[in-house]
Parts: structure tokens; sequence; C-alpha cells
């Protein structure tokens, strides 16, 4: 007999555990590093915001919101009205809701909005209606 039989199998047993240390380098989960936590939106400071709005038909009632906040109420208004408001302007633009209410029985009517960001550009929008109306106009 050639060799021992127990140095035989402690010779393969260290082969075979050799040969599990990269299989189980390859079977193992990976350890995933969580993505850092994205930054808090920052608050962005109040501005003053300049609105000249015009109308072809002088409307009952103007009332003007952002994010769920009447910033203007003109409960008579005049066909040319300008006012200044104090709001935040983030640099990717406003959203501003229009309510209008132009006579029922009058015909169809158009607002002219004017805004002056606090960089000073100015930016047009126009909203149409008749009666009672609710429009969303975004400003960049």
């Amino acid at each position: 007999m050639r060799g021992s039989p127990l140095l035989r199998a402690l010779l393969a047993f260290i082969i075979i555990a050799l040969a599990g240390i990269p299989l189980w380098q390859l079977t193992r989960p990976e350890v995933v590093v969580a993505a850092p936590a994205p930054p808090a939106p920052k608050e962005e400071a109040a501005q003053a915001i300049h609105l000249h709005l015009t109308f072809t038909t002088v409307p009952k009632k103007v009332v003007v919101s952002n994010l769920d906040k009447v910033i203007w109420e003109a409960p008579a208004p005049e066909a040319d009205m300008e006012h200044d408001v104090t709001m935040a302007y983030p640099a990717e633009g406003v959203d501003l809701q229009f309510h209008v209410e132009w006579p029922e029985d009058g015909p169809l009517s158009a607002m002219r909005v004017q805004l002056t960001d606090p960089a000073g550009d100015t930016h047009d929008k126009s909203v149409w209606g008749k009666g009672a109306d609710d429009e969303v106009v975004t400003f960049p």
C-alpha cells in the first residue's frame, strides 16, 4: 500500500475546502451600501412679485392663490389692476391659481397676466373663460 489512507483523506479534505473558498465568495450575498438620503428641500425665502392683470370684460371677483393660500383677492376689480405680492419664488417657477368670476350673460372674456419675477423678467400669460372660471397658470 502506498501512503497512508488517513493522509490521503486529509489532503482531499484540504483541496475541497480550498475549492470551496471561491465558491463561497461567488454565492454569498453582497453587502449593499444604502444610497445617501436625498437632501431635504430647502425653504425658499419670500420675495416680492409684481402682478399686473388686464381684462377684456371687467369681472365680478378675482382671487389669486399659490399652494392653496390666497395671496391676492379683489372683490371689485377694475379693467386694469396691479399688485405686489410676497411669496416664495423657486428657480423652477411658480404655479398660480386664478379664480375669476365674469358675468354669466357676458361674452367670452380674457385676462392677461403679467408677472415680474425677482430677477426683473416679465412673463405674459392669458386666461380665457365665461362665468366662474378656475385656471392654474405656470410661470417659469
